[in-house]
């Protein structure tokens, strides 16, 4: 049987077995050298934006960082209160919450801050996060240029639970043209026991930019910008070759 719907709710037990190939770790050590490089707001507030199970709220906190995640997801939210029960979490879709120059260090990774859809929301997200930042913040996150989606990739993950084989599918679609890209995901979970199969479908309207256009927003913001090349291991300048980025957005003083 195909059950449509939202995958993050049904299955967000799943989901830290789903994101077993994401090195979370070396994520938190280049948002630490990200922060110890461009901030100089003098605090150890962290925000993660779309946090889901709070697997980069746990390691920020070891480096020290007073942390706060916030996911629009209930389901993820209560699975990131038992992995990090002394942070705090906010039900909130990303373009909706109010910070008020609360914090001096903003992420969001795996690309989600295209889940921010339409343009007009996206852009939002980033005035909420410049507004939540205090004067020497950063806000950092990844990005993928519209440029850069042309035939669907697909992403799989195959896990195996004491009693069932999951399938974990995801990939982007664009259609070539305009602010909307897809993304498409589906499992499958095998039972052992009794050979039955059930699979999920789910589809996310996500928005596609380029990199000039987000450049120009985020000034428009406020923020100053620094592009790097999508590599964790260091802070690498942007070559502009490439399509996936990641981006710092500095709040001046």
């Amino acid at each position: 049987m195909i059950h449509t719907g939202n995958l993050y709710a049904d299955l967000s037990g799943y989901y830290d077995l789903f994101c077993a190939q994401v090195n979370y770790a070396e994520q938190c050590a280049f948002t630490k050298r990200v922060f110890d490089a461009f901030s100089d707001s003098g605090g150890d507030q962290y925000l993660d934006l779309a946090c889901g199970t709070g697997a980069h709220i746990g390691i920020m906190q070891s480096y020290g960082f007073c942390a706060t995640g916030l996911d629009n997801s209930a389901e993820m939210l209560e699975q990131a209160t038992r992995r990090c029960p002394d942070a705090t979490f906010i039900l909130s879709d990303m373009s909706a919450f109010d910070g008020n120059e609360s914090y001096d260090l903003i992420s969001c990774f795996l690309y989600s801050i295209h889940y921010s859809h339409p343009v007009s929301r996206f852009k939002q997200t980033l005035k909420r996060a410049f507004e939540a930042l205090k004067p020497g913040g950063v806000f950092v996150f990844n990005t993928v240029d519209i440029k850069g989606i042309g035939k669907p990739h697909l992403v799989r993950t195959q896990v195996d639970t004491h009693n069932s084989q999951l399938t974990f599918v995801s990939g982007w679609s664009y259609a070539g043209q305009g602010e909307v890209m897809d993304l498409h995901l589906s499992i499958t979970q095998h039972d052992r026991a009794n050979s039955e199969q059930r699979a999920w479908q789910d589809k996310h309207t996500m928005t596609a930019v380029n990199i000039e256009h987000l450049c120009s927003w985020l000034a428009e913001t406020g923020f100053e910008v620094t592009l790097l090349e999508h590599d964790y291991s260091c802070l690498q300048p942007w070559a502009g070759h490439s399509f996936n980025l990641l981006v710092v957005a500095y709040k001046p003083r």
